[in-house]
């Protein structure tokens, strides 16, 4: 489907787009596959001339999983299948992105598009007649709606180095705070996977106490 100068993706990531390029990582990893027959019926189609293949084939590069000449899997596919948890999603956030519908809708909506009238914003991105921009509203909502649903912006938090955290926290100024606000610095470290600054600043709080306890000894 192609709204103005948009192509909408046939097929979904998930499943159908992921599945056909696990497949084809699966059998040739990174390299290109000659025969482009044994990889249609691979991935369930009965020839390289079938329309389904055809579509999904577009849909794969359109997504940034294939490349644009041939049938070989790109650096971010193979991360997008095999790389570390973090790795996957920043992926999969950026195959998601890679159609410009998506990414115009995600730049300007996130995850909220209106059930109502969404036509009216489809017809500003797209430029299309009214009429047009009506007709394909649900289906590109729709659409939309299921890809940008794997789509995770808290990696971003979870990918914060240690250097950035050091940079916005000052252990030294903890020095007087409360035990409940320095179990919630803690707790608040820890959920953003900073382990080794969660330690550091137990560390330094115990040190702290040990030098300020009274020396009783006589």
């Amino acid at each position: 489907m192609k709204i103005g100068n948009y192509q909408i993706p046939t097929f979904r990531l998930y499943p159908k787009v992921e599945e056909a390029v696990r497949l084809i990582y699966e059998n040739y990893k990174l390299e290109e596959a000659k025969d482009s027959n044994s990889v249609a019926v691979l991935c369930g189609h009965k020839s390289a001339n079938s329309g389904g293949w055809l579509y999904k084939l577009a849909d794969m590069r359109a997504y940034g999983l294939i490349e644009k000449r041939g049938i070989k899997i790109t650096p971010l596919a193979e991360k997008f299948l095999a790389g570390t948890d973090d790795e996957k999603q920043k992926a999969t956030n950026d195959v998601i992105l890679n159609i410009p519908l998506w990414k115009e809708l995600y730049s300007k909506s996130k995850s909220e598009l209106p059930e109502s009238n969404f036509w009216v914003q489809l017809q500003n991105i797209t430029n299309v007649p009214n009429i047009e921009a009506q007709k394909y509203a649900d289906s590109v909502r729709k659409a939309y709606l299921e890809d940008i649903s794997h789509y995770k912006l808290e990696t971003e938090v979870e990918k914060m180095d240690s250097e950035s955290l050091k940079g916005t926290f000052n252990i030294s100024d903890t020095t007087n705070m409360g035990r409940t606000a320095q179990a919630d610095i803690v707790r608040g470290l820890v959920m953003q996977g900073a382990y080794d600054i969660a330690k550091q600043f137990i560390d330094f709080i115990a040190n702290k106490s040990k030098e300020e306890k009274p020396n009783t000894t006589t």
